[in-house]
């Protein structure tokens, strides 16, 4: 089977998660409609029972949606194991590092597409209707952050989905799969406070390079972790 039609199939199965999708339907529509009332209330009146209630409903939105974005891509990435889907695929042929990238990449995608359907749709909408001035200056401020610390943000997102999916190779599929995640993010923080007392490296002398250099190893080493794992696993 081809790299791209496992990738095809990915894709298939992740929008036809109906569930998912219907929770992000969900989820856009309260933050949306919460950041409005939000962003309309006046210092000057009390607020109706009605905006009460929908801010309210508007903060337990706010945190079913970090909860999420969190949980989302865990079950992206533990169903195969949950269905029997990966024996099944790397009996027909796939190559197991094969299907480990395109499960990262995947996944991946689809969390962006959730990450914008959740959050930034609804920031935007709120923005926009509101004062449009506001709005081009939220994005035009953007455009000038240090593209240092954004690209240090996306591979501190990839380091999480990487390690991510190296706990749910680990684990198999199982709900310990959360516990593996953070012992294995506490240990390599534990890594690299030992190599920066060895380096006599300060919190205040980390940099932009050291820490895209960090970011870079952690996410090698963890992901040959899992690609190991993976390899010598009977399924």
């Amino acid at each position: 089977m081809k790299l791209w039609n496992i990738f095809r199939m990915e894709m298939f199965k992740n929008i036809n998660d109906k569930m998912n999708l219907i929770v992000m339907v969900v989820l856009a529509c309260i933050n949306t409609i919460g950041g409005l009332i939000l962003s309309n209330l006046s210092l000057f009146r009390e607020p109706t029972g009605f905006e009460t209630a929908m801010l309210l409903l508007f903060a337990f939105s706010v945190l079913a949606s970090v909860l999420f974005l969190f949980i989302y891509p865990f079950q992206m990435l533990r169903r195969d194991y949950k269905n029997k889907v990966v024996s099944l695929m790397l009996a027909s042929g796939v190559s197991r590092i094969q299907f480990y990238f395109v499960k990262i990449i995947s996944t991946l995608l689809f969390s962006f597409l959730s990450i914008t359907a959740v959050v930034i749709v609804p920031l935007f909408i709120v923005l926009l209707t509101n004062n449009m001035a506001v709005a081009l200056n939220f994005f035009g401020i953007s455009f000038e952050i240090d593209f240092g610390i954004v690209f240090i943000l996306l591979l501190g997102w990839l380091s999480s989905f990487v390690t991510l999916m190296t706990s749910v190779i680990i684990t198999k599929g199982r709900g310990v799969a959360i516990f593996a995640y953070f012992g294995i993010n506490i240990t390599e923080s534990q890594i690299n406070m030992i190599f920066q007392n060895i380096f006599n490296v300060g919190i205040f002398d980390l940099n932009i390079t050291y820490l895209i250099f960090q970011s870079l190893i952690s996410i090698l080493i963890i992901s040959s972790i899992g690609i190991f794992v993976l390899r010598k696993q009977d399924l």
